[in-house]
């Protein structure tokens, strides 16, 4: 079955004891572990680190601390079967963990005859064989479009078209450009194809979330190269120092108070910004911030 279709109405699934996941695309593995994680416990182990013998610990660890259901993800998922080649084994130790989905993550290619031996025959006897795969075009752009929607931005069709093309359909770098635009278009909720030339294409080396982010984390060389930049892209001093005084007042709040509260009090939602604001609270001190919101 394919990833994107078993992950739908995930909330409702019974999903079996242990699974196989042949993944060609990296995202979409991760977008599945991340809609997971909001209904299990998420465990990541590496099966080129434990063997047949260290199974059992190594996924019963913390069981007598469980709160819910877990997801146990084993990640190099060849290493772990090359040295528990008997499949019965590992359904065994699954049906003994209660309330734990595994999931063994597989990047080789497998083909239907090799399906039918051990171990995969066993697992796949009461589990799942879930894959995947790279989506179509049409697909990643209802992806992304949905996306936009979902942050209540409404996204030009020009612009949204121009942005695929510009990434060749690539979903990581897709991912990245995406959290760029929704923190630039969160307030006045909508993206145009200039938006999107100005932050994603028009100068691929920097851009003012570049600017910020090097500034903040007192880059001194990357931040006057990435402000050359803007200033060569036209982009005016006073929107510059506008954003910067903003990002700084946040950041002053952040260091009195660097709760999971004041960031959503803030705004600071996004796990892409809200990663970032947590390692600016360690390059700043509040007198540094104080200093540096007075001369904006």
């Amino acid at each position: 079955m394919n990833l994107l279709e078993y992950q739908k109405n995930l909330e409702k699934r019974e999903i079996k004891p242990i699974n196989l996941i042949q993944v060609e695309d990296e995202y979409i593995l991760k977008n599945f572990m991340e809609k997971l994680s909001s209904l299990y416990q998420v465990k990541i182990l590496w099966g080129d680190e434990i063997n047949k013998k260290e199974i059992l610990t190594a996924l019963s660890e913390g069981e007598i601390f469980q709160r819910g259901k877990r997801a146990i993800f084993i990640k190099k998922g060849e290493s772990l079967l090359k040295s528990a080649k008997d499949g019965a084994y590992l359904v065994s130790i699954a049906k003994r963990l209660k309330g734990t989905a595994i999931f063994i993550v597989l990047t080789e290619k497998l083909r239907k005859d090799q399906l039918q031996k051990e171990p995969y025959k066993s697992i796949l006897s009461v589990g799942d064989f879930l894959e995947a795969k790279v989506p179509d075009k049409k697909k990643i752009r209802e992806l992304v479009k949905n996306r936009f929607l979902k942050e209540g931005i409404n996204v030009e069709d020009q612009a949204l078209d121009y942005l695929l093309e510009a990434t060749s359909y690539n979903l990581m770098e897709l991912r990245s450009e995406v959290d760029k635009l929704v923190l630039y278009g969160k307030d006045k909720g909508k993206i145009s194809l200039e938006d999107v030339k100005l932050l994603c294409v028009s100068n691929p080396e920097y851009n003012i979330f570049d600017f910020l982010d090097a500034f903040f984390n007192k880059d001194l060389d990357r931040s006057l190269s990435s402000l050359d930049a803007l200033y060569r892209m036209g982009i005016l001093p006073l929107q510059i120092q506008a954003v910067l005084g903003s990002y700084a007042l946040k950041l002053c709040v952040l260091l009195e108070d660097s709760t999971d509260k004041t960031f959503s009090e803030l705004g600071i939602t996004n796990p892409f910004l809200k990663n970032n604001f947590k390692r600016y609270v360690e390059k700043f001190n509040k007198k540094d911030i104080k200093t540096l919101i007075n001369r904006l």
